[in-house]
């Protein structure tokens, strides 16, 4: 099967994501920035990916794993820290909220039905860094209170080396930070289902 980057699942390993993860988060302490570790909530005891919060692609989330990511990392943010519109910048894993059901599941879900609060999608199929780059102009809307990134898998599968990552992220933030005077959140890259 293929992923929205360049080769085949399991081309990434989960070893390069919690080096990219570890750096993301280093980035984040040094640029007084809080870092939301959205890679640990997704294995289990014995540290593999668990496979029901995974489609059969092994790299997005079922509806399972979005309620996994807001339940046990994005609704604590965004209570204590009174969030009340939120922008949700990133990749496929961000854009692909419509797998959950809401409203006794006749209606696919938005990050605005599973956060409680107002907020945008702003993940694109198949993004890299790069390509968020190119369009930051896009991502500032007055109403946003707090960016929520999470971005860098598709990097990762296109082979760019994780520094180069790691500068386009620190890009990303600046801008945002600096344009919308709001907070940003990074969050880690989550983990693969590897056969």
């Amino acid at each position: 099967m293929t992923n929205c980057g360049s080769g085949p699942v399991g081309e990434t390993s989960n070893i390069e994501i919690r080096t990219l993860n570890a750096a993301l988060a280093n980035t984040a302490q040094q640029l007084k920035l809080t870092y939301l570790d959205t890679y640990s909530i997704l294995l289990a005891n014995d540290g593999e990916p668990l496979v029901f919060f995974y489609m059969p692609d092994g790299e997005h989330l079922s509806e399972l794993g979005y309620l996994k990511w807001v339940d046990a990392r994005l609704a604590t943010y965004i209570k204590v820290h009174s969030v009340t519109c939120a922008g949700m910048v990133g990749d496929s894993i961000t854009r692909r909220t419509y797998v959950a059901l809401v409203q006794n599941g006749t209606k696919e879900a938005t990050w605005g039905d599973l956060l409680g609060i107002k907020a945008y999608n702003m993940g694109v199929d198949g993004d890299t860094t790069a390509d968020v780059i190119k369009r930051l102009d896009t991502l500032i809307q007055p109403d946003i209170d707090c960016y929520f990134l999470m971005i860098g898998n598709n990097d990762l599968h296109a082979g760019v080396p994780i520094p180069q990552i790691v500068a386009n992220v620190e890009t990303i933030v600046h801008y945002l930070k600096n344009t919308s005077g709001k907070p940003v959140v990074i969050q880690a890259v989550m983990p693969l289902l590897t056969p």
